[in-house]
């Protein structure tokens, strides 16, 4: 076996002369062992499709970091300006941890798929009792 990773300095963040800004309402994604390839489109509703305008593949480390820090976001997003709406017609199909095809392995994945679902998509999602605690009104003595 190699040597344990070492800890790397920061890094600055800068924008090279080539830096371009897109928009996208519309992700696929592409999974290989190495890596995860997301690619960004916007929909065309005259035309009927979507047009995919850039690729870019992550290694799962910066994959796993990514998803982190998008999730990170999004709660703060909603913290401050409220839950964001999505229509019903683009939330995605629950994972169904019931299907008979599923492996015992399988299953466990897709029984903590479903909760995650729950926990964007579900009426009632999972509020640590720390954090439900912060959010009652301060009981006050007579």
């Amino acid at each position: 076996m190699g040597e344990p990773l070492k800890e790397q300095p920061r890094l600055e963040n800068a924008r090279s002369e080539e830096f371009e800004d897109f928009y996208a309402n519309n992700v696929q994604f592409e999974a290989t062992l190495w890596d995860l390839r997301l690619l960004f489109g916007q929909t065309d509703l005259a035309a009927q499709k979507v047009n995919q305008h850039t690729g870019m593949s992550l290694p799962w480390p910066q994959a796993k970091l990514t998803a982190y820090f998008m999730i990170v976001n999004v709660i703060a997003h909603q913290a401050t300006n409220g839950n964001i709406i999505i229509p019903d017609f683009v939330v995605p199909v629950r994972p169904n941890p019931s299907d008979p095809a599923l492996e015992p392995m399988q299953k466990k994945t897709v029984e903590y798929l479903g909760w995650i679902y729950d926990q964007f998509f579900g009426t009632e999602p999972y509020i640590p009792p720390a954090v439900a605690a912060y959010d009652e009104p301060a009981k006050t003595e007579n």
